[in-house]
């Protein structure tokens, strides 16, 4: 970045087990960010050895969008092990890391990277919201998980 006026670069990758039901919506999310500052230039998806549909979602989404890569494990090795598979193969020094089962706001990426703007910054991170309702335990739990994390941030 030699002026203030181009848009800073990143990879986005996506780590996945098993997420047929959300893989789809967050590839869209993705495609659709709103970005003026920032381009996303490639959006790798680490694969582990789903069993699902997860594969054949993300391969429908590759033939609408060049940008989308999948890297496919064999076996599950751990989301350590998917994150580093993502960060060897980006081609970008700013990545940004979503899980397989999150949704971004429509301005999260472009919010998150133009941080780097400013030489001091090393890194960012963004608090998750939870998208289910608290009517049912499983809800509830999500909600408060949620709120304790971004409470333990917060000290």
């Amino acid at each position: 970045m030699t002026q203030s006026t181009d848009k800073i670069r990143c990879s986005v990758g996506v780590t996945a087990y098993n997420e047929e039901a959300n893989i789809g919506s967050l590839l869209e999310a993705l495609i659709d960010q709103h970005l003026h500052e920032v381009e996303i230039v490639e959006i790798i998806v680490v694969a582990s050895a789903c069993t699902d549909r997860t594969v054949e979602i993300v391969k429908e989404y590759m033939a609408k969008d060049a940008r989308i890569k999948l890297i496919e494990q064999e076996r599950r090795e751990g989301k350590t092990s998917a994150v580093n598979l993502f960060l060897k193969a980006a081609q970008c020094d700013i990545c940004v890391l979503e899980s397989g089962d999150t949704l971004p706001h429509e301005y999260a990426v472009e919010h998150l990277v133009r941080m780097f703007r400013d030489p001091t910054v090393g890194m960012v991170g963004a608090q998750k919201m939870a998208v289910n309702t608290p009517d049912h335990i499983v809800g509830l739990l999500s909600h408060l998980r949620l709120r304790m994390e971004h409470e333990l941030c917060l000290e």
